[in-house]
């Protein structure tokens, strides 16, 4: 549960049943609809709750998930930890004041246990995409209007999908990559430069 990232310990535990080792960790938490009611509006609408519970759901879910990873990491030389954020905390996006706060938040957090776990061998860093097709923009009741903004900023002419960031992700896990850490991947067709 996300919006309990405590449990992050146990949820490791389960894992360890499983696998021996953990090389890998890709955090992409996203949450919608009841639970951030008050974070996602109009910045004069913002309420603490639905504020607290994305701040949760991005920044304090992948600390701890993190933590757990690289535990485990550690123990075999090293490994590469990933956040999926967002470019709406670079780009307006209406009413996305929470998330992109959280998304910024979690960038930052990213460069500090990049510095931190480093000497253990552990690369950390974030791959921010644009506006990408799935069911949680669905859900946003703007929805129609993003993805049509989107689709004509971006110089590719179409939104994203999911798919357009398992390559940066691939990347990022890969050696060719190791010598890469602390560092944000933008991935949003040219979105945020027009």
């Amino acid at each position: 549960n996300i919006l309990e990232p405590e449990t992050a310990k146990e949820l490791f535990l389960a894992i360890d049943e499983d696998f021996d080792t953990v090389d890998y960790f890709i955090s992409n938490a996203m949450i919608y609809g009841r639970a951030v009611v008050g974070g996602y509006g109009k910045y004069m609408k913002l309420k603490p709750r639905g504020l607290n519970n994305i701040y949760t759901a991005t920044v304090n879910a992948f600390v701890c998930c993190s933590q757990q990873a690289a535990k485990r990491m550690e123990k075999v030389g090293g490994g590469s930890i990933i956040s999926l954020s967002s470019t709406g905390n670079l780009v307006y996006t209406p009413n996305y004041t929470g998330h992109g706060a959280s998304k910024a938040a979690v960038e930052t957090v990213v460069k500090y246990a990049a510095c931190e776990l480093g000497k253990k061998g552990i690369r950390v860093n974030a791959v921010s995409g644009g506006p990408i097709d799935t069911d949680a923009l669905k859900a946003f009741p703007n929805y129609e209007y993003v993805k049509g903004e989107v689709v004509k900023r971006s110089p590719l002419s179409r939104m994203g999908d999911a798919t357009d960031l398992t390559g940066a992700c691939l990347f990022l896990c890969g050696e060719e990559s190791s010598w890469l850490t602390g560092q944000t991947i933008v991935i949003d067709g040219g979105t945020s430069f027009q």
